[in-house]
């Protein structure tokens, strides 16, 4: 019994050699990965390239402007508490002119449009269709769009007793308006500046003069190359003491061919107008862009009640 279990030793030494000297040569002529290395579970490569997608889409996707955000962005310039670009992005500037709104209103300072600030604002309706995506340019698109400065406090232009132009028709303010948008449409800033007197009030800029309007048109063709306007068919005129007013639904495209982008839409455009010679000038401009006509928004319910409602509801249903 020994002997044999002597003569079984040199047999089980030779068979751990021969299984090690194979396992050698395995891993020498495999070409790529041999059973010997340790195996990387494909589940978790395909894990971490998935991740990595997901992260170089995140970083490499700028954030686009949002039209309920556009929206709260005028409301809050309207009411002279931001004065940043309306271009539908979320910032620091944007939250902080919202807890002001919320700190004058009395509600949760939060600096977040939630909905009892967006009822009070009137703002959250679908936009136009005629402005075509809600997704537009995460940059300003109208002239009035672009960052503002602290209200001025300089009164408004008002044109003197022999500039007023009272006697001007409505086919001849139309004429002008024409012109005016036409010239709106060149490459060269001096043709719209034609138009303009010598101190204007500019949008929602103040009374500024040409100098400045100059630099403004500048950055804007150079950020939209492109521009079409049409006058629409309503063209409403008013004239009271010294001052003309003219105001008429423009249709607009903008486009930046090289960066890919563009915008169209409609706007109410209002022009303060004088005489200057044979012709027109115009002493004061204005922009509203033209959205859906605006569903009524239902209050907020109070919580309160709502909830004694629901439960009073709930136990009608039951008890019935």
């Amino acid at each position: 019994m020994g002997a044999q279990f002597i003569g079984i030793l040199p047999r089980c030494a030779k068979m751990h050699r021969f299984r090690k000297l194979r396992q050698k040569r395995c891993c020498k002529n495999a070409p790529v990965r041999s059973s010997c290395e340790p195996r990387t579970p494909r589940s978790v490569t395909l894990k971490s390239f998935f991740i990595f997608i997901v992260l170089a889409l995140a970083c490499g996707t700028p954030a686009r402007g949002d039209e309920e955000t556009r929206q709260v962005q005028e409301e809050l310039r309207k009411r002279h508490l931001f004065f940043r670009d309306i271009d539908g992005r979320q910032s620091v500037d944007y939250a902080i002119a919202l807890k002001r709104y919320q700190q004058r209103q009395g509600f949760a300072q939060t600096g977040v449009a939630d909905e009892v600030t967006l009822y009070s604002l009137g703002v959250g309706e679908p936009a136009s269709p005629g402005e075509g995506k809600a997704d537009l340019p995460d940059v300003p698109v109208l002239k009035s769009d672009a960052m503002q400065r602290e209200p001025q406090s300089e009164a408004p232009v008002v044109p003197t007793q022999a500039q007023q132009a009272g006697n001007a028709s409505k086919a001849e303010i139309r004429d002008f308006l024409r012109r005016y948008f036409d010239a709106c449409q060149s490459p060269n800033p001096d043709d719209e500046l034609g138009f303009y007197a010598d101190r204007i009030q500019y949008f929602d800029h103040g009374v500024v003069d040409r100098h400045y309007i100059r630099n403004e048109l500048a950055v804007y063709l150079q950020r939209w190359p492109s521009r079409k306007y049409s006058l629409g068919d309503s063209l409403r005129v008013q004239h009271k003491a010294n001052a003309t007013t003219a105001k008429i639904r423009v249709a607009f495209q903008v486009a930046n061919p090289d960066q890919k982008r563009s915008a169209r839409g409609r706007t109410d455009n209002t022009f303060n107008l004088a005489r200057r010679g044979d012709s027109l000038e115009i002493v004061g401009v204005k922009e509203a862009r033209v959205r859906r006509p605006s569903r009524h928004r239902s209050r907020p319910p109070n919580f309160p009640a709502a909830v004694g409602r629901t439960i009073n509801h709930v136990f009608r249903n039951i008890f019935h």
